[in-house]
Formats: C-alpha cells, sequence, structure tokens
C-alpha cells in the first residue's frame, strides 16, 4: 500500500489517474475516493457484519496488532504488508481485499455525525474540516478494526505509516 500520504494527494492522485484514463472510463463514471458510506458498504454488505467476513474477529484475515505478523510487545516490528496479503479469506462480501487493518483509508467525506446524509455538505470537496479514516490500521486491534469504526484527519494527514486510499468507480459526486 502507499502510505504516509495526505487526502489533498489522494484527491490530486484521483484527478491524475481521471485525466490518464477517461478516453477508457464509461460515460458519467470517475475514478475517486469513496464516501464514508460507500467505505462501509463495501466492508460489511448489506448484513451489517462487524468484520468485513463475518461478525467473528479472525486474527488471521487481516494484518493486526494481534494477527500474525503481529506481536503485542514488539510493535517496533509491525509494519504494512502487500495489498492482497489477505485474500480472499478477509474479503468483504463485494470481494474488496484489505478493508480492515494495514492501513488507515481516506475517505472522500468531512466528518460530520451520523446518521450519514449525502446532502448535508460532508462530500463538498472544497472544505478543509477534517477528513473520516475508516478500515483501522496494523497497529490496531479487534475493537478497532470493525468495519464501523471511524477516525479523523486533517487534510495534511498525521504524516505516519498508518495512512493511505482506494480508489472507486463511482458516478460523480453531487457540488
Amino acid at each position: 500500500p502507499v502510505v504516509n500520504v495526505t487526502w489533498t494527494n489522494a484527491m490530486d492522485y484521483c484527478q491524475w489517474l481521471n485525466n490518464l484514463l477517461n478516453p477508457e472510463l464509461p460515460s458519467r463514471l470517475v475514478l475517486r475516493l469513496p464516501t464514508e458510506a460507500e467505505w462501509e458498504k463495501a466492508s460489511r454488505g448489506v448484513d451489517g457484519r462487524e468484520y468485513p467476513w463475518g461478525n467473528q474477529f479472525d486474527k488471521n484475515k487481516c494484518n493486526s496488532i494481534e494477527g500474525e505478523n503481529g506481536i503485542k510487545t514488539n510493535i517496533a516490528s509491525l509494519n504494512t504488508v502487500s495489498v492482497g496479503s489477505y485474500s480472499p479469506q478477509g474479503d468483504s462480501p463485494y470481494g474488496c481485499a484489505d478493508m480492515v487493518g494495514n492501513i488507515w483509508e481516506w475517505t472522500h467525506s468531512l466528518k460530520k455525525e451520523y446518521p450519514y446524509n449525502a446532502d448535508d455538505g460532508r462530500e463538498d470537496k472544497t472544505g478543509s474540516k477534517p477528513r473520516l479514516l475508516r478500515g483501522g490500521s496494523f497497529l490496531n486491534g479487534e475493537m478497532a478494526l470493525r468495519c464501523a469504526v471511524r477516525d479523523a484527519s486533517s487534510i495534511d494527514g498525521f504524516n505516519i505509516d498508518e495512512l493511505g486510499f482506494r480508489v472507486c468507480i463511482a458516478p460523480h459526486l453531487p457540488k
């Protein structure tokens, strides 16, 4: 995974990728960061599961402090792993790999309270307030790796090896 990425860097990458691949993309679709709601559905499916693979934590299905690569007493030895290292056993119902653990992922969404409301300004890409992170990281344990866990950071990030992003192909977000 790409790490130490600010929200602005992730947005710039999506714009660059759209410029590069525009002729190949289906009409009305773009490559962008997922909204918080899109990220959560891709992770949990429609049945509201706790983890992408089900309702019981399994240290062998994600990169976490409790997993096969993590030893709670030796945090210095923990790090990210290659994308897909826990696939397919840790995949979500939609086949998305690494939705929890490994790195915190930027979403497009501004930090606002639940319930999610796409019309409340949280998807304004010009806002400079904190953005939501989802998925937890290799330094997190069972409770922080649930699909519903949320965190946030300033768009500058906090410059650590736990921040990255994934790109989705989806319709443009309303302005």
